[in-house]
């Protein structure tokens, strides 16, 4: 009876209804993972996730796997594998072509001709490529055969991408901007159309006091409806950009990083004005303890956080 039992369960396990996400993240030896791809290989006949973030494998191990098993993957999770290169890229294209999501974050071993392997699919909705070297022309065509983008994380981004943004990517709800000094209010402005937004990411933007670029920020922030989430670092606040930004009424997250400002307290009109504000994360912006606590007493519904930490 037992061995009935043992040959049922080991049936069981390895049915492909079983195997449709597989997570294998932070496995660092070669060897392990060829063990894991062989083994899965069978198993996976109907993956749909998988995520290898920041393991190590052959490359080649990588592509026999995905030929075996990709042709169902709808979500791609490869940030910081070295192993990702041109062939790795070129595989993905050729095999997943159902891919809603897909993680390069940190992929350096891709050129950006390489790139342009990825405008072969047409259902990608949400694309990480920071730290890669893609530029601006292989980014613009892909986002052309993406109209369903919601989410696109980069970095040095030109108006090009924006405007392509604009044109194609109109239902866009989330965009991360690493380094993003490269664009003009041309591009700030394009950006206008994009209506559904509701996550916003500027990273290591270059603010300055009286950057016209920084007040189009500002104002584009003001416009959309559907905004819940903002992140800007190494901002320069004035009163207007405050009540450009507490414009947004149904923010319920705002984290301020290195942000410069006379007089702290004016960060109040965020608070008053914002009536759906949950999270309010000050890093870095010399804040005093005892306005926190102010804060804390006048607005409870809201979780003010502050650190000193770089």
């Amino acid at each position: 009876m037992n061995e009935v039992n043992n040959k049922r369960f080991d049936i069981s396990t390895r049915d492909p209804l079983l195997y449709t996400r597989l997570n294998m993240r932070y496995v660092k030896s070669q060897t392990y993972m060829c063990d894991i791809f062989c083994y899965f290989t069978s198993r996976c006949k109907y993956l749909q996730q998988l995520d290898l973030t920041s393991s190590d494998f052959d490359v080649m191990n990588f592509i026999i796997f995905l030929d075996n098993c990709g042709r169902r993957l709808t979500h791609l999770k490869l940030s910081c594998c070295r192993s990702i290169n041109n062939l790795a890229l070129l595989k993905i294209s050729k095999i997943c072509k159902n891919l809603k999501e897909l993680d390069l974050y940190n992929c350096l071993n891709i050129d950006n001709e390489a790139f342009s392997y990825l405008e072969k699919l047409n259902n990608l909705e949400h694309l990480n490529l920071i730290y890669t070297v893609i530029r601006t022309e292989p980014l613009c065509k892909i986002l052309q055969n993406n109209r369903w983008m919601r989410e696109l994380h980069s970095w040095y981004i030109e108006d090009a991408v924006l405007t392509e943004l604009r044109n194609s990517c109109r239902d866009l709800e989330v965009i991360s901007l690493l380094n993003a000094d490269t664009f003009t209010s041309q591009g700030i402005n394009a950006l206008a159309n994009c209506k559904n937004l509701r996550k916003v990411n500027l990273d290591r933007f270059k603010y300055s006091d009286s950057d016209d670029n920084i007040d189009s920020i500002f104002r584009l922030l003001s416009s959309y409806q559907n905004l819940q989430e903002v992140y800007l670092f190494d901002a320069v606040l004035t009163d207007h950009r405050l009540e450009l930004l507490a414009q947004c009424k149904n923010l319920k997250t705002l984290y301020l990083c290195k942000t410069k400002f006379d007089i702290s307290d004016n960060y109040s009109v965020i608070l008053k004005q914002c009536p759906k504000l949950q999270e309010f994360y000050l890093r870095c912006c010399n804040i005093s303890d005892q306005l926190v606590n102010h804060w804390k007493e006048k607005y409870p519904h809201v979780s003010v956080y502050i650190s000193d930490v770089h």
